[in-house]
């Protein structure tokens, strides 16, 4: 279970408390995904966007707020995904497709409570690969990252929508879009390249 002192040192950039985070929270970002799905395109799209929103929760989580982080992920995880299907539709003029089965899960407890064991215990093997994972994830971006990508990114990390990263950075709005779709791309040529290994 992750406690506030696994989300604090993640928040100062602790490779193993950041890969038992999204260990821990994996789960949840595929059922918040279960029901949905872009036509046109990938379902890992979406996994991404709720990485992207437990990223934002890890940085902007105040441990002296009465929410416990499990609560606060779950929001940001959920509003990221929301918030990526709206931009979607929008900019693209795309359908969202909704698959109506059943009931879904509604928070993180839903989740743990119906989820296999492995989803609170890890092998060694798994550790390591986890860690691994994270590592040339980080790698990976910082040798592939443009100087404007790696600004975008980091105002992502921040909790910031692409209008908001625009601004502070005073750059043009489609120019900060093209940039987050960019780096999209390279995270998920990476991880098809990494599954592949």
């Amino acid at each position: 279970m992750i406690n506030k002192e696994d989300v604090l040192l993640a928040k100062q950039g602790d490779v193993e408390s950041m890969e038992k985070i999204v260990t821990e929270y994996k789960n949840l970002i595929y059922m918040r995904n279960k029901n949905l799905f872009l036509k046109g395109a990938d379902r890992d799209d979406l996994v991404q966007e709720g990485m992207i929103g437990l990223m934002k929760a890890i940085k902007s989580f105040d441990e002296n707020k009465s929410a416990c982080f499990s609560t606060f992920a779950s929001l940001c995880i959920k509003r990221q995904i929301i918030t990526a299907v709206k931009n979607y539709n929008s900019e693209k003029n795309r359908n969202l497709n909704i698959a109506i089965q059943g009931e879904g899960y509604s928070d993180l407890e839903d989740v743990i409570r119906y989820s296999s064991p492995s989803l609170k215990y890890y092998t060694p093997e798994q550790i390591m690969l986890g860690k691994e994972l994270v590592k040339l994830l980080s790698n990976f971006l910082k040798e592939s990252l443009s100087g404007l990508e790696k600004e975008v990114f980091s105002e992502m990390t921040k909790g910031y929508g692409y209008l908001e990263i625009a601004s502070n950075l005073n750059k043009d709005p489609k120019a900060v879009d093209n940039s987050i779709q960019r780096i999209k791309k390279k995270v998920l040529t990476f991880l098809e390249e990494y599954n592949k290994s």
